[in-house]
Parts: C-alpha cells; structure tokens; sequence
C-alpha cells in the first residue's frame, strides 16, 4: 500500500520563515452582466432536465412548486448571487455539482425525485465523505479521526473501487475523499477516480501534504474536480501551530497555487475555533482567500471528538453569530460580490435540521463503516458488501432510523 508506516510522531511547531502568499487569477466571476447571463443559463439547464425527468405539464408545474418551497425552506429571502468559473463549468455552492456536467444533472435528479417521484428507486443521496487512509504526519488540534491515527490500514484499492462503485450506482453526486491525509495514497486517488463511471464530482480533503505540482496534474488528469484545503488562520505561525507541523502554512499555500493551475476548485476548509472566531480574523482570512484565487471558504465548528473529545470547544452564542454574519454580507451581501463564496451549514443546520445520517450525506469511515456524518461517530454497519454481513441497503436503513445526533452547535 503506497501509505507505508508513518511514525506515529507529534510535530513541535518551530519558528519559520514567512510563506509567502500568491497571487492567484480570480474564479469567483465579478461582472453583473456575466453573473445575470450565467443564472439565465442554470434556469434553462434546470427546466430542460425537469421536463426531460417529469415530461408532463402537470408534473413539472407541481415540482416547480415543491422546489421553490425547497428553496424557501433553505434559503429564506436570501438569493444567491455569486459564482464561480473554474475549468469551463460554472459553481454556486460549495456542495453542489459544476454546472455543465453530468454530476449537475445527476444532482438535479435526485433532488426532484424527492420532491416528485419519477424514478423507481427511493436514493436520495447527494454526497459521501468517504475516509480512505488512516496515515496523516500532522497532529492537528481538531482532529476527529484522532482515535484512529496511524494505525494499520483497513482499506485496500479495491475496497476503495467497490465503495465508489456501490455510491455511484445510488446516484451520488459528489465524493470527497478524507484521511488521515488521502494524498498519501494520491496513486490509489488516481487509479479510483479514473476508472470511476461519469455522474460524480471527486474531491480531495487535503493539508496540501504532498499535493506537489505533478500530483495535481494526475488529480485533474484522472477526473477529480477540487481540492478542499485546510487552512485554520490567515497568520502563518498560527496555523502550523494548530496542524503540529512548521510546514503546514507552506503546504496549503503550494496546494492551493498548484490545483489553481491545473484547473481543480479550490475550498479553503476553516476549523473556526473559540480562540480564531473574531471579526477581524474572520475578514482577515477572507481576504488572504480573495488574494488566492479561491472559490469556497468553508467554515467549519469545533466538535467536542477525536482528539477535542472531553474539551468545551463550543463557540459562545455571540461567536455563532458573528459566523452567520460573516456567511450572509460574503456570501449575499452587495459589497463581496467578486470574493470567494462562504459555505457555512451550520446557519442552516440550525433553521432546518440536518441533512446527514443517510438523508442527503454521510459518512465512510476508515474501517468502511458508516456513520451519519464525520462528527456523529456512531457505526451504523459496514459499506463493504462483503464485510461484516448484511448488504450496503440494510446498513443504509440502519442508518436512517437510527438519524443524526441532537443537534447542539457543532456543524459538519
């Protein structure tokens, strides 16, 4: 396995020189004219798959009303107005597929089956967070595979294969593989994702740990779409200290320099913590992204597992709202229409209930077992066929009864 053992060994940040921070070509489209004709195109794109779905009058007019209270439901009376243009297909949001492409068509699918049933089947899943390695050389604060770190593998390449296989024949739209660090096995990455069928966006969890300039390439060459890239403070000294590596600033610069090249989306994943949730860092960290060229900023809650398991990690009431302000004036605001889209789900996990737990994601962990999402760590049964008894369909409906934890304020 390209993973070979990693020494289980904890990082002490050291004094570094200053990365320098790139200057990367702009994604996020910044002329209204543009933005206007591209909302134009997603609204034509979207009545031509309802009618090629529903194919009569009646049933489209009935799904045009179920998705605009769909809409109602999750976005209020905000509108979104913000995309991005990265390798000749245009991204709204951070967790929905680019449009052209079969992955969006796929997406648009599903969520109508839910609203108007047209297909036989009953799937209504739209992504998996699928874990695939359990090596990682960081020792990152957060940490929720923590428990799991460094130990002996589970997964084979065609573990792997089988579990992407098994999703996509439920129709699921978007795959990110997590770790540990998956670029440790980018050869497995590749191999997967080049053999998988059309319909899925593949993404990568990346530190930016071996995410050189050749991998990138192999990554886009073998069909992924984008890399999700950690960076947990706009300061330098700060985020290596967070991660347990003095390199870890240098490797998310790189990473996100070598997959805007290439042509992959870039999110920046942000662990917003207590000490980190401040209004000025908060701008501070947009504004580095801006200056990236990045699409996404995901904004992410500390949860009380892995390695915070046993911390009060939770975020003060007047932090969780100075994220939801940050997520609203980027995100919907008129003044950042030209900066990086923000992904917060916390804002809407809090007005609407969780989408995980089989509902719409889920999570594989590096066992192959699943939970209802990353930091709702409660096995469910196995995805391998061939594991521990039972099919994926029973370990599905296991997992759908049994539902997501109580919500308090940690998000995925």
């Amino acid at each position: 396995m390209e993973a070979a053992l990693i020494a289980d060994i904890t990082y002490v940040p050291a004094a570094a020189p200053p990365v320098p921070v790139p200057s990367l070509p702009p994604v996020v489209v910044g002329s209204k004219v543009r933005r206007a004709f591209v909302f134009v195109l997603f609204y034509l794109a979207e009545v031509r798959l309802l009618w090629r779905f529903l194919r009569t009058p009646a049933r489209l007019k009935l799904a045009a009303a179920r998705i605009k209270e769909l809409k109602q439901v999750y976005y209020g009376n905000l509108k979104v107005r913000k995309v991005a243009h990265v390798a000749g297909r245009y991204f709204r949001e951070y967790q929905t597929p680019g449009w052209p492409s079969a992955a969006y068509d796929a997406y648009i699918a599903t969520t109508v089956n839910r609203l108007v049933p047209f297909r036989g089947d009953a799937d209504t899943l739209n992504l998996v967070f699928l874990a695939i390695t359990k090596k990682c050389p960081l020792a990152c604060d957060h940490c929720f595979e923590w428990d799991a770190l460094n130990q002996k593998e589970t997964l084979t390449r065609a573990h792997i294969q089988e579990l992407v296989a098994q999703f996509q024949a439920r129709h699921v739209s978007q795959i990110f593989f997590s770790g540990g660090e998956p670029m440790l096995r980018v050869n497995d990455l590749v191999a997967v994702v080049a053999a998988a069928r059309p319909g899925t966006d593949f993404w990568v969890f990346t530190s930016g740990f071996n995410f050189t300039r050749a991998n990138a390439r192999r990554l886009k060459q073998a069909g992924f779409t984008g890399a999700s890239i950690s960076l947990d403070h706009h300061e330098q000294a700060r985020h290596n200290a967070f991660r347990g590596s003095p390199d870890a600033f240098r490797n998310a610069m790189q990473a996100a320099t070598y997959a805007s090249e290439v042509g992959l989306v870039v999110n920046l994943a942000l662990c917003a913590t207590r000490e980190f949730t401040t209004e000025a860092n908060l701008l501070a960290y947009a504004r580095l992204a801006r200056q990236l060229g990045v699409a996404f900023i995901q904004v992410l809650e500390p949860r009380a597992v892995g390695h915070y398991a046993g911390q009060n990690v939770d975020l003060s009431p007047a932090q969780l709202a100075l994220l939801e302000d940050f997520y609203l004036k980027m995100t919907f605001g008129p003044d950042y229409l030209d900066w990086p889209l923000v992904h917060y789900y916390g804002y809407h996990q809090r007005r609407m209930g969780c989408g995980g737990a089989a509902d719409r994601f889920l999570y594989v962990d590096t066992d192959g077992d699943l939970h209802a999402c990353p930091f709702c760590q409660k096995k469910s049964g196995s995805a391998l066929c061939g594991g521990k008894g039972g099919s994926l369909d029973d370990a599905l409906a296991a997992l759908k009864t049994r539902g997501c934890h109580p919500f308090t304020q940690a998000t995925m």
